[in-house]
C-alpha cells in the first residue's frame, strides 16, 4: 500500500487521485497518461455540474414542497428540510469534484 504525499492517507497503487484530498497521484510523463488525465478532468467537471443541478432541484423542491406541506400538515413539512439538507450535501460533492478537476488540470499543465 502507498500513502498520498499530500495528506498521508493510505491509498491503492492504481489510483489517479487521492480520494481524501483530491490531489493527483500520477507521475509526470507519457502522452497516454495525458489523455487519461484529460478524460478524468472532463469526468470530474461533468459530475460537478450534475451535482450542482441536483442541488438546485433538491433545494427548490424542499423549499416549495416543504412550504406547501407545512401549511397543510406541520409534520410533513419537515420533509422539505430533508430535501434542503440533501441539496446542501450535493453542493459539497460538487465542490469536491470541482477541486478534483482543478487538481487534475494543474497536473496536466505540468506534464505539458
Amino acid at each position: 500500500m502507498l500513502y498520498c504525499q499530500y495528506c498521508k492517507k493510505r491509498i491503492d497503487e492504481d489510483l489517479v487521485f487521492c480520494p481524501k484530498c483530491g490531489e493527483v497521484l500520477v507521475e509526470e510523463g507519457t502522452r497516454s497518461r495525458d489523455f487519461e488525465l484529460q478524460g478524468e478532468v472532463e469526468d470530474a467537471k461533468d459530475r460537478a455540474n450534475m451535482y450542482v443541478i441536483l442541488a438546485v432541484v433538491l433545494v427548490t423542491v424542499g423549499m416549495i414542497g416543504g412550504g406547501v406541506l407545512f401549511v397543510s400538515s406541520s409534520v410533513l413539512g419537515l420533509f422539505g428540510i430533508v430535501f434542503v439538507c440533501l441539496g446542501i450535501g450535493c453542493t459539497a460533492a460538487a465542490y469536491r469534484y470541482e477541486h478534483k478537476a482543478r487538481s487534475l488540470k494543474s497536473q496536466l499543465s505540468r506534464c505539458n
